[in-house]
């Protein structure tokens, strides 16, 4: 039997060949499936197209390709040049993340996700609707990250992802925060890197989701519920892989969750106040909340 003791852990896989990024990642349990990470310099590489079967998954990427093959358990990483540990981590290791737990008959949310009195609310947004600030807002409020862009779920488990947010450059100016590393995954980042927790580090391994929350534009703050007949849409819409999820029963359980709308002003000048609003209301509704497995 393989180990992972020792190895470093993000989205439930354990991840040897990337110790250079290791102080992003979390300690292995034990449970966790080997993953093992190639690359290989090419020149010249002929633009792909996505596919993704029940064996490998094919994926583009700036100046070469992505193979995730599932009997190797193996990510081969081609191209001029190759993404360093710290790039594969965070973003290129989510496509991986998102393809395994899609094998394992797992749930993979396009999601940021946040520790509300113990318990994980994932927070999903279209592109534009500052889902980054709003993870940064919410960790500057003391709420713990648990992933900044893909939430990985084994039933109502939490897989947490590395402890890092790729913010935009207005909201690294406005906070004055983050390094400037460049265009990775095709657009400019400014990284800010959050430090282990020791104990509750450990803790993250076995937190539950407690609920939904969905990022809107809007003149004023207001939390409310999602009506039950639009949670499934936006529930499909948050999905990582747009492919038929592998876990049906899993999803219909996500519906039952507690599901806000958040809406809030498109102003640097409210982001802390909104965070610290937020909060509050997550912490109500999670107290109020009946746990899945009473829902179910």
């Amino acid at each position: 039997m393989t180990t992972t003791s020792g190895v470093p852990v993000a989205y439930g896989l354990a991840l040897p060949d990337l110790r250079g990024a290791a102080h992003l990642l979390h300690p292995a349990r034990g449970d966790e499936t080997l993953w093992r990470i190639e690359r290989t310099r090419v020149e010249g590489r002929t633009p792909v197209e996505t596919s993704v079967d029940s064996r490998r998954a094919v994926l583009g990427m700036d100046g070469g390709d992505v193979e995730i093959d599932r009997a190797s358990a193996t990510t081969t990483f081609r191209a001029s040049t190759l993404p360093t540990d710290l790039e594969v981590v965070h973003p290129h290791l989510a496509s991986t993340a998102v393809t395994v737990a899609h094998w394992a008959g797992r749930i993979a949310l396009h999601a940021g996700a946040v520790v509300v009195d113990g318990r994980v609310w994932a927070v999903l947004g279209e592109r534009g609707a500052g889902k980054s600030t709003a993870m940064y807002s919410l960790v500057g409020a003391g709420y713990p990250l648990v992933t900044d862009d893909v939430l990985v779920l084994d039933g109502a488990r939490v897989l947490p992802g590395p402890r890092c947010i790729d913010l935009r450059r207005p909201t690294a100016e406005h906070y004055g925060v983050g390094e400037d590393i460049g265009v990775v995954g095709r657009r400019q980042r400014w990284r800010v890197e959050l430090p282990g927790s020791g104990r509750d580090d450990r803790l993250d391994h076995d937190l539950e989701l407690a609920g939904l929350v969905h990022l809107a534009w809007g003149d004023h703050l207001a939390v409310t519920e999602v009506p039950l007949d639009q949670r499934w849409p936006a529930l499909l819409e948050g999905l990582a892989l747009k492919l038929p999820p592998a876990d049906q029963r899993g999803m219909l359980r996500l519906l039952a969750l507690p599901t806000v709308r958040f809406q809030r002003p498109q102003r640097f000048a409210e982001v802390d106040r909104a965070a610290q609003t937020l909060g509050r209301e997550l912490s109500r509704w999670g107290a109020r909340r009946a746990t899945p497995a009473a829902a179910g």
